[in-house]
């Protein structure tokens, strides 16, 4: 649930906010760089320095053992592993691993000849410093499976886990390394990693400056200077505009306006959108006290024809303008997909089917007022969606062809926090896309269902075949010997299942940059961005 952050970088320009808006609003309906904007872009590709807009400050600062930096960690970190272009894992800091005969403990061997920017050495200790300290603070990732972490030698570390965990590869790709000798309360304002490029300042409510890191022990970043400022998406492309920022996110609708000196960037993505149904009866309390259950999305016809109704190529094409795909399982392009669960075109976006699939389960219009109902019970439920990028208009058309069919879907914004009161008993409109397999733990374990984090299960699904194969996944060795398991569950987390969710679409990352920067070969970007895993082959042409 992140908001999509874009970050990008160059030091020698100290700019604000304030100015950066002030450029842009003289120059904005051209769509052409000023004489001066021009002239400064010019100077930076010629020292090969960048600049760009990233949509929020990180007000908590530059801590990495939070974990909620999520791409912008790969700036000014290294970490233990990092996910390659086929959403598999290769080695950063780590040489290699080993997992014991019991799957309990895992050791990790790092290089030796990696160094933090204040010149010391990067060793195991720090490593388990790391992991200690974000479990004890409760950082962003859960680590509750992690026991205890111990270095056993300078570039041995051991993590022993309470539980079988597959998934720990995702964990150990996760955290930014920090240096125990120099981790104190100051260090989310002056962070000191061992990335490929190392902080200089961070002007709050401004920018960020950084610099590239001459001892990387990686590939050099091309970007030699870099600058990243704190920009919404309106000033930021009218910024790219008038030469005074270099690179920017944008949303499909401004993508297709022509700006002189400039080009948009498309990049596949995983960020998927779908509608959480709750999957009980109402009436019962979940374990976290929450309201639990809904008495027409609960009815697996309601579910079924939505999915079967909705026009996914429709909210392609006029809501995300082009810039995305159409998806019917949340996990197109992922390698755990099981390609068997997806609907075929011809599947979905039939109205007159999905008027069949609630007629077969007894929902009928008996009173004429274009709403279904069975057992006395109107066919109408509430969609809660929080504001954010093409949110809104994808659950209009939701709620547009939920109508269609009989359906009244009942639209309310909210902010996450004033979800919570209804989340096992509203539908809600997720975005997800983690590049993790056991996101569909979260998504989908029955035994997790209305607990300690309400976003996990969300709509209280529970099915014992599903938590059988979730079971065996996480029981697995590594991902590869999980991946059957986290593929025969999708036979019934699927719309040709249970259908516990309508999934939608995934939008595509489209940004808008100057002529002649290249993002190089980035991931395929997931939910909340990845942009900065490649950040050292980023250049200028």
């Amino acid at each position: 649930m992140k908001l999509k952050r874009v970050l990008a970088v160059g030091l020698a320009m100290m700019l604000s906010v304030s100015s950066l808006t002030g450029c842009s609003s003289s120059n904005s309906s051209s769509g052409t760089a000023s004489n001066d904007g021009a002239s400064k872009r010019e100077e930076r590709i010629k020292n090969n320095e960048l600049i760009a807009a990233i949509g929020s400050e990180p007000e908590a600062g530059f801590d990495a053992t939070t974990g909620g930096h999520g791409s912008l960690t790969r700036v000014f970190f290294s970490t233990l592993f990092k996910r390659d272009k086929e959403l598999g894992f290769e080695n950063d800091l780590a040489t290699g691993y080993k997992v014991s005969d019991d799957k309990l403990t895992w050791t990790v061997t790092i290089r030796d000849d990696a160094k933090f920017t204040d010149g010391e050495k990067v060793t195991a200790q720090d490593v388990a410093f790391t992991y200690k300290t974000a479990k004890e603070s409760g950082s962003e990732i859960d680590l509750t499976m992690i026991d205890s972490v111990t270095a056993t030698n300078d570039t041995t570390v051991e993590f022993k886990l309470n539980r079988t965990y597959s998934a720990f590869m995702e964990r150990l790709a996760y955290l930014g390394i920090v240096p125990e000798h120099a981790y104190d309360e100051n260090f989310k304002d002056n962070p000191i990693g061992s990335g490929p490029y190392e902080f200089v300042q961070w002007d709050k409510g401004q920018q960020v400056i950084a610099k590239a890191n001459e001892n990387y022990y990686g590939d050099k970043p091309k970007i030699k200077q870099l600058t990243m400022v704190f920009l919404d998406t309106d000033a930021a492309y009218s910024a790219v505009q008038t030469g005074d920022v270099d690179v920017c996110q944008i949303n499909g609708n401004l993508a297709d306006k022509k700006v002189d000196g400039a080009k948009v960037i498309d990049i596949d993505s995983i960020e998927c959108y779908g509608v959480e149904f709750p999957m009980q009866k109402a009436g019962k309390k979940a374990k976290d006290g929450y309201d639990m259950g809904n008495n027409v999305t609960s009815d697996e016809a309601i579910r079924k024809a939505l999915n079967t109704a909705v026009d996914r190529q429709k909210i392609v094409d006029g809501v995300l303008n082009g810039y995305g795909t159409v998806s019917t399982t949340g996990l197109e392009q992922m390698p755990w997909e099981n390609k068997d669960a997806e609907l075929s075109k011809d599947e979905y976006a039939n109205v007159d089917e999905a008027k069949k699939i609630l007629a077969d389960g007894g929902w009928k219009d008996t009173d004429n007022d274009g709403i279904v109902e069975k057992d006395g019970q109107k066919a109408e439920f509430k969609l809660l969606y929080t504001e954010g990028e093409y949110r809104q208009e994808i659950a209009l058309e939701f709620v547009n062809v939920a109508k269609e069919i009989g359906i009244s879907v009942n639209l309310e914004v909210r902010t996450w926090d004033t979800i919570l009161d209804d989340i096992h008993k509203e539908a809600v409109l997720f975005g997800f896309g983690s590049g993790d397999p056991s996101e569909l733990y979260n998504l989908y374990y029955g035994p997790i269902a209305g607990g300690t984090v309400a976003w996990d299960n969300a709509g209280c699904y529970n099915n014992e075949n599903v938590n059988e194969d979730i079971d065996k996944a996480l029981d697995a060795t590594d991902e590869n010997e999980a991946l059957p398991y986290w593929k025969d569950l999708q036979k019934y987390t699927s719309a040709k299942g249970d259908a516990p969710y309508c999934w939608l679409v995934n939008a595509n990352h489209v940004y808008l940059a100057a002529d002649g920067f290249d993002f190089g070969n980035p991931v395929v970007q997931p939910h909340g961005g990845r942009i900065f895993d490649n950040v050292t082959e980023w250049s200028w042409k």
